[in-house]
């Protein structure tokens, strides 16, 4: 089979020797039926009966073949029917015009029918070769590497037709290297160099170098890749031309998409490194200069200080203290979650138990932070399970208090509490306060800028909880609770404990 050849074998491969027989047979039959029932028959509906195994022999073999049996034909009428008969004499005019015209008929019956059969084939082709290229395109949108691309490109085009292909590349220095495909031991780095100069085709079935055992079809300025083919028969080098661009086309785009990522990775790693930097110079620097100026208030034994005033600077250090605790673990979970999933350690946690651990943390505090806690009246079997790292989940509830903290009203509680809303598992945190404002939207990681006066902090508290949410497949509402107050949801996917036994049972 040719490169690129589709044809219907029907069409297109020499017939069994049954379509011989069958052909044979017909012009028997034919022949016997009208020598029995001439009479009957006459010439007209026998030279008819002839044609149609004409155009038979036309159709299903070779133009040869219905030429062949169009001369067959013409012999047999002149020898059974046409006076003088059971002789190849012609006694009169209408009869050498009676065979003329049947010979002619013949002739461009058979010729119209091949021409039929050619754009069937044609177009059989053309849908085929249509097939595959789809097919082939599918396969390489698949491919996550150019090696695999082009490995992917050769075994499937070895699959298809049974060629031997492969891809080359020459180096700068003229070495010679196998990309993918089986390496081909006739090829020499002087064809390829030619092939990538001239850009131009070469070897077996062009114009240049036919002499080769090969075909050589380089991929395109610049790249440095060649298409090989070792050579079965004449290639159609217009399909294979066809074939070479389209591997060409999905190299570059892969490259381009390979090269975009790293871009947007690296851009991500610059971001990421300029948000913490930011984070550690601020949220760090402000809180150790404020500790650090209220402990020389306090060494200083020059300055005298009243009862009042000393437990001020006390309570000013263990605020800072405490936010320079919460600021440090923003920036360890900030650079835990830039590791992706890869970093989470997941197992099946009670969301009751991390909650009770988050709020024990601030009611142990001095003074004690105004926080209340419920949980769902729920049995043994309503018992739920969610699968998160507690660590990093403690971490977003913290955040979420935390800034509760910062915008509530003086004098009023934060309230954490965990119900079912519908298929999610819902651990909300609200307090009564300004609200967030309209079209307010959590971005995770975004540059950082500075804080409102009168605020502290870059916001880095909500863009962790938002990326901590996304690793474990839940998302965050914000809005307004029944009672008017400002509410933040966590929502998890969640199992039934008992079914969660029962599965494992």
């Amino acid at each position: 089979m040719m490169p690129g050849d589709f044809d219907h074998p029907l069409l297109t491969k020499r017939p069994p020797w049954q379509s011989y027989l069958v052909l044979m047979a017909s012009l028997a039959l034919v022949s016997g039926m009208g020598v029995h029932y001439f009479a009957a028959l006459g010439v007209a509906v026998i030279t008819l009966l002839y044609l149609l195994c004409v155009l038979w022999a036309a159709y299903f073999l070779r133009f040869s073949h219905a030429l062949l049996t169009a001369i067959v034909a013409v012999l047999l009428i002149n020898y059974f029917f046409i006076e003088p008969r059971y002789t190849f004499w012609i006694a009169s005019l209408q009869s050498w015009l009676m065979l003329s015209v049947f010979a002619a008929l013949a002739l461009m019956v058979s010729r119209a029918m091949q021409q039929l059969k050619q754009q069937r084939q044609q177009a059989q082709q053309s849908a085929l070769q249509s097939r595959f290229f789809q097919s082939l395109a599918e396969l390489l949108a698949m491919q996550a590497s150019v090696e695999d691309l082009l490995q992917a490109a050769c075994q499937h085009v070895q699959d298809v037709f049974g060629w031997q292909v492969s891809v080359v590349q020459l180096s700068d220095t003229g070495a010679l290297s196998c990309l993918a495909g089986v390496p081909i031991p006739a090829l020499e780095a002087s064809s390829v160099q030619w092939a990538l100069d001239y850009q131009r085709a070469i070897g077996a079935g062009t114009a240049d170098w036919p002499e080769l055992d090969i075909c050589l079809l380089p991929f395109g300025f610049p790249q440095r890749e060649v298409l090989v083919v070792a050579r079965h028969a004449t290639p159609d080098l217009h399909f294979l031309r066809l074939l070479t661009h389209q591997i060409a086309q999905a190299a570059i785009k892969l490259r381009q998409q390979i090269a975009l990522a790293e871009a947007a990775r690296d851009a991500s790693e610059a971001n990421f490194k300029k948000t913490l930097l930011t984070a550690l110079s601020h949220d760090m620097r402000t809180p150790l200069t404020a500790i650090l100026g209220a402990v020389n208030v306090l060494a200083d034994t020059q300055i005298a200080l009243a009862p009042a005033q000393s437990a001020q600077l006390l309570q000013s250090i263990q605020a800072e203290a405490s936010y320079l605790t919460q600021a440090t673990e923003n920036i360890l979970t900030l650079v835990k979650l830039e590791a992706g999933a890869s970093s989470l350690h997941l197992d099946w946690e009670s969301p009751q138990e991390i909650m009770q651990h988050v709020a024990q943390r601030y009611l142990q505090r001095t003074p004690a932070v105004p926080l209340k806690i419920t949980f769902p009246e729920l049995d043994a079997a309503q018992e739920v399970l969610f699968k998160a790292d507690a660590v990093l989940v403690a971490h977003a509830l913290a955040n979420l208090i935390d800034n509760a903290l910062q915008w509530r009203e003086p004098g009023t509680a934060i309230e954490i509490d965990m119900h079912i809303a519908s298929s999610s598992l819902a651990l909300s945190v609200r307090n009564q306060g300004p609200g967030f404002p309209p079209g307010f939207v959590i971005s995770a990681f975004e540059s950082a800028k500075p804080a409102a006066a009168g605020t502290r902090g870059f916001g880095l508290g909500l863009s962790i909880v938002d990326t901590v949410m996304q690793l474990h497949g839940g998302q965050v509402e914000i809005g307004t609770s029944a009672d008017q107050r400002t509410e933040v949801r966590l929502l998890f996917p969640f199992v039934y404990a008992a079914d969660l036994i029962k599965a494992d049972t």
